[in-house]
């Protein structure tokens, strides 16, 4: 059984880091003096963590944190609570089979939650505005059917489930009306044959927003090209939509083509277009709102941050190796890349540091520390 598997799983990768577990628990002298931190994945050789990382000027900081059983994609900060403060949710990568509760400050796991039987992460999650609930985009491992999943944020179990509107659920949002936006990207993967797309060719992808208290569907929104597979969810202060999204065309010359970025009007979700001869290698990673400077999202392959404006106007772009996760913090914000690098602004100044020997994973979280 998938359980049986991941407890024999966690004591060897128990007995292996311990190590790593507690030097990971020292206190970071190397921390330049800041009041900001990214909480974020990692891996460093073969081993998986989630914690905190400091930014610090060249050769930077190295990241301190929980070793985890397999990668996280997502790691979010607990709401602010009594009891809470510097809590974190690490969220396994899908087909996902564990949830982590973790004190962030200390490196120290509080609460380990296993999937339940048949229901399989897919690698993000969303808190409530109160705090009270956490909500978890799964899927059923015998249908594959898109599922939102309501848990208690400290005990990780389930209350409750309803489908999300499709297959392959992915990033989700909790919107200020307390409605839910997911992002179904419609491609259909099992357990049983790992992260295999099992129907490329009759992919369904769309953007679908829930009635929390129901479940029901009150809007379904899809783009015109039919092998773009919505992924990750950005909204700006006036209440512009950005969805990216990952290009899964068979023709490398559509792929490499494909727009990014699609944007939601009363008229519905359009792409936006990119600047003549512009490839961007059909894959975005992230995708957030920069205070004055649009949406901006992370050109993975291509090894660019891409930018546009909130109508969806061509703002230019960044080279960075692999650009992967991009945390926003008011005017702060931090993209990271390749071997560990990092490119950004913290405190009014540009930032480019590394953390040497570990490879970033596709999410992150600027914290007040």
């Amino acid at each position: 059984m998938v359980i049986d598997m991941l407890d024999q799983q966690r004591r060897t990768w128990l007995l292996g880091s311990a190590v790593a577990l507690l030097a990971s628990q020292l206190p970071a002298h190397a921390a330049v003096s800041t009041h900001t931190a990214l909480l974020t994945a990692w891996v460093a050789g073969d081993q998986a963590m989630a914690g905190l990382w400091q930014p610090g000027p060249p050769p930077g900081n190295a990241p301190r944190g929980v070793p985890l059983p397999n990668r996280a994609h997502e790691v979010l900060a607990l709401p602010g609570a009594a009891g809470r403060a510097g809590q974190a949710l690490a969220v396994a990568r899908r087909p996902g089979e564990f949830l982590l509760r973790f004190d962030a400050r200390r490196a120290q796991a509080l609460q380990w939650h296993e999937m339940e039987l048949d229901r399989f992460l897919c690698g993000h999650a969303a808190f409530s505005a109160d705090g009270q609930t956490l909500y978890t985009p799964e899927f059923d491992a015998e249908s594959g059917a898109g599922l939102i999943v309501e848990r208690d944020p400290i005990s990780l179990r389930k209350r409750r489930e309803y489908g999300s509107g499709g297959i392959g659920p992915h990033a989700m949002m909790v919107e200020p009306e307390g409605t839910l936006l997911v992002a179904n990207g419609g491609l259909l993967i099992l357990p049983e044959t790992g992260r295999r797309k099992l129907n490329r060719e009759h992919m369904a992808s769309n953007l679908t927003r829930l009635d929390a208290k129901t479940g029901r569907v009150l809007d379904t929104w899809r783009v015109d090209d039919p092998f773009l597979s919505l992924r990750h969810i950005a909204r700006a202060p006036d209440g512009s939509i950005a969805v990216a999204s990952q290009a899964e065309h068979s023709d490398d010359a559509a792929r490499r083509a494909a727009p990014l970025v699609s944007l939601l009007d009363d008229q519905g979700l359009h792409p936006v277009t990119l600047p003549p001869g512009l490839l961007l290698e059909g894959y975005a990673g992230d995708i957030a709102h920069l205070s004055g400077r649009g949406f901006v999202a992370s050109a993975t392959r291509a090894g660019v941050l891409a930018w546009w404006s909130e109508d969806g106007r061509w703002l230019g772009q960044q080279s960075l190796a692999k650009a992967s996760a991009i945390a926003v913090r008011g005017p702060q914000w931090l993209a990271s890349g390749d071997a560990g690098s990092v490119y950004g602004v913290i405190g009014g100044t540009p930032l480019q540091s590394r953390a040497s020997g570990l490879r970033w994973d596709n999410h992150g979280e600027l914290l007040a520390t």
